[in-house]
């Protein structure tokens, strides 16, 4: 049985659901040990542990601000990098620790390993077409290393995802030994000003390709079913659903 912690980043926007989200992953997410709230506001939930987003990490809103110049997608960025940067900078993480979007809602029971290995999903949302060859993403990708390419119709993006931090150290290295500049920075540097206030990169496409080019054995796909939809709702056929705050009544 593989443990692992669980890292949510919380913005404004999803201040008013935390609680709620709290009370699903608790019940529903098997064999984790803890759950980390990283926001700028402490909610003190009980059998969480709150970390200050503004004091942990190499960067915070302001000196991403700085360089994206984009107050609407700075926050955006931010918690990407969040997930990204959890395994090295929370003491006392796990090398395993699962990202969930704070909208996002497990409603039945779910494991993230097998067999010691990550499980990874490839299904699409049930309700809406996804597309798996979002271009701009992957122009920011390979930006960051030629290698870093599109290696699956797959699309990388399902609201959660484990990380491995020893995975993410090499992705690191191998982002920094191109640039000579730390990785975030890269990641920053690098987004398209055509794309940046809508949707210049995503983190779970970057780490899912490389994973995928250069740890292909290591992980399982599986398929989870799950929808975006504007509310919760119990439906028997779902795992998940993610309730996205520009759908919500």
């Amino acid at each position: 049985m593989t443990i692992f912690d669980i890292v949510i980043p919380v913005g404004p926007n999803d201040y008013n659901i935390l609680k709620n989200m709290i009370e699903y992953t608790l019940k529903n997410i098997m064999n984790y040990r803890n759950i980390y709230i990283i926001s700028s506001k402490n909610f003190e939930i009980s059998n969480t542990i709150y970390i200050n987003e503004n004091e942990v990490f190499p960067f915070n809103f302001i000196s991403i601000l700085e360089i994206t110049k984009s107050k609407n997608r700075s926050g955006w960025y931010f918690q990407q990098l969040i997930k990204l940067y959890s395994g090295l900078y929370i003491k006392d993480i796990l090398n395993n620790y699962l990202c969930i979007d704070v909208d996002t809602f497990f409603l039945k029971k779910i494991f993230f390993f097998e067999d010691n290995l990550p499980l990874y999903n490839e299904e699409k949302p049930l309700n809406e077409y996804l597309p798996e060859n979002y271009e701009p993403y992957f122009i920011h990708m390979k930006k960051l290393h030629p290698t870093l390419v599109k290696k699956s119709i797959i699309c990388g993006i399902s609201h959660h995802m484990v990380f491995e931090n020893h995975i993410l150290k090499k992705l690191f290295k191998l982002v920094e030994d191109f640039h000579n500049i730390p990785f975030w920075k890269v990641f920053l540097n690098n987004l398209d000003i055509n794309h940046i206030e809508k949707a210049g990169a995503s983190e779970y496409e970057i780490y899912f390709n490389y994973s995928m080019i250069y740890n292909k054995n290591n992980f399982k796909l599986r398929k989870l079913k799950w929808i975006n939809y504007n509310k919760i709702i119990h439906d028997t056929n779902l795992d998940y659903i993610s309730i996205h705050y520009y759908l919500r009544d």
